[in-house]
């Protein structure tokens, strides 16, 4: 054999070599760069089933204690949520507010100092830790907000370096974050998509699509290898057929989008300033503040016989089964809890403790139709208020119809209500819930870098 086929050959192999390690090179590399992005999703996951173990035990936990003697609520509801606000301000400076709204603002461009205080990991465990104590002593909030900055915390600290060389890159990590985070926290996969969609992404960039749906997914499945397949308010068997309960529609939708849309406005304005003197108590006392608000919770719910502490979950979910015959003011009281908390400065979320509000208002709703059945009008109770006080009707629809395992035949009368229900609010507030409250967020930031 000649020498110039020898090198021909020889230089041939040496090619296939070369490719051949380039293509591993890259294999890795890409496996490198992923390896976080799934890794983050499954501690998204695990996180999530933590905060729902964490809710529900912490709940027992506090009931268990009511009943041994309700004056108990005196003590520990006012030093839950005081005890919230000094951690809050001593330790976890980053995980103040309900979660959803900080997020949101963090998503902008240019918030890099934001994300560096907001969306790190001693963030999300302070955020767990303030939440579980804030449920644990009663008060109205849930772990489904907080869970949104939690996730999002996660997975952009996981990802930081690609995230910082590409805004778009970072705006995906945090849009999966909070996905995963609700699928996971709901067990409602396309709830956390279109939450993603409608509520966090507004301009929804096409890119970040595989990323949040490859997130929801590991999330989703390590939460139910956790917690087991369910559905968070129980299997709803109800069928509302529009021939004969067209009308519980247009009840539903009106009343819910006014009630949300007031509350909302209420939640903005009170969030801005308080009224009289109680803003600057606030403003000096913020400890002292948080736990007189504590005590007023507490007198609330004994009051009540105890229905208002918590977050909602078990009362929504005995009003949906046909129960709470007698909690018919369940829903009035259960707004003034939610709005309390909120004004106490301690973080927690109102998603869940929504719905819960809105189970209420269905059960008196369903007053006015008597015909129709119970659990169809709270259900749609539910998805008017949450849509009338978010306007995220597909959010509303969505989740609502996978918590419960809802029939077909409700899918459009759900859809319907919370369309009408997001359009009557906007008669009530200019300005939605979450939107809102970045834009004071926003503000307060603002002013707090100025002072600076």
């Amino acid at each position: 054999m000649s020498d110039s086929r020898v090198a021909r050959r020889l230089g041939q192999h040496g090619l296939r070599a070369s490719r051949r390690l380039r293509y591993l090179y890259l294999s890795v590399a890409l496996w490198r760069r992923r390896a976080p992005i799934w890794i983050a999703a499954i501690l998204i996951g695990l996180v999530a089933a933590v905060f729902a173990n964490g809710s529900h035990l912490s709940h027992e936990l506090f009931y268990q204690i009511y009943d041994q003697s309700p004056l108990w609520a005196l003590l520990i509801t006012p030093a839950g949520l005081g005890l919230s606000v000094w951690l809050l301000r001593t330790f976890f400076e980053g995980a103040g507010g309900g979660g959803i709204p900080q997020t949101i603002i963090a998503m902008q461009p240019g918030m890099h100092a934001l994300r560096a205080r907001i969306l790190t990991m001693r963030a999300a465990v302070g955020k767990m830790v303030l939440t579980l104590i804030g449920v644990g002593c009663g008060s109205t909030m849930g772990y489904e907000g907080p869970i949104v900055q939690v996730g999002a915390a996660i997975k952009y600290s996981l990802n930081r370096e690609a995230a910082l060389r590409h805004e778009g890159v970072a705006r995906s990590f945090i849009l999966a974050g909070a996905a995963a985070g609700v699928a996971a926290a709901f067990n409602t996969p396309l709830a956390g998509i279109v939450f993603a969609i409608e509520e966090m992404g507004r301009t929804f960039d096409q890119r970040a699509s595989s990323t949040i749906l490859l997130s929801v997914i590991l999330a989703g499945i390590t939460a139910i290898a956790v917690l087991g397949d369910y559905n968070y308010f129980g299997v709803v068997s109800v069928a509302l057929e529009l021939r004969s309960g067209w009308m519980a529609i247009p009840v539903c939708g009106i009343v819910g989008g006014i009630i949300g849309g007031l509350t909302s406005r209420a939640i903005l304005a009170l969030a801005s300033r308080l009224p009289g003197p109680l803003h600057d108590w606030r403003s000096h006392y913020p400890i002292l503040f948080a736990i007189a608000c504590g005590l007023l919770l507490a007198v609330i719910g004994i009051a009540s016989d105890g229905i208002t502490f918590g977050t909602g979950y078990f009362r929504a979910k005995e009003i949906i089964e046909g129960g709470g015959s007698s909690m018919q003011e369940y829903g009035i009281l259960k707004l003034l809890s939610l709005i309390i908390t909120y004004i106490s400065g301690a973080p927690g979320g109102m998603f869940a403790p929504s719905l819960a509000v809105g189970a209420g208002f269905g059960l008196n709703m369903s007053l006015l139709l008597p015909f129709l059945p119970q659990a169809a009008m709270v259900l749609l109770g539910m998805v008017a208020f949450f849509s009338g006080m978010t306007r995220a009707p597909m959010t509303g629809f969505v989740i609502v119809m996978e918590m419960t395992s809802s029939s077909s035949t409700m899918i459009i009368p759900l859809m319907a209500t919370a369309l009408v229900a997001t359009n009557v609010s906007r008669f009530m507030n200019r300005h939605a819930l979450y939107d809102g409250q970045a834009e004071i967020f926003l503000r307060q930031l603002r002013a707090r870098n100025q002072a600076n």
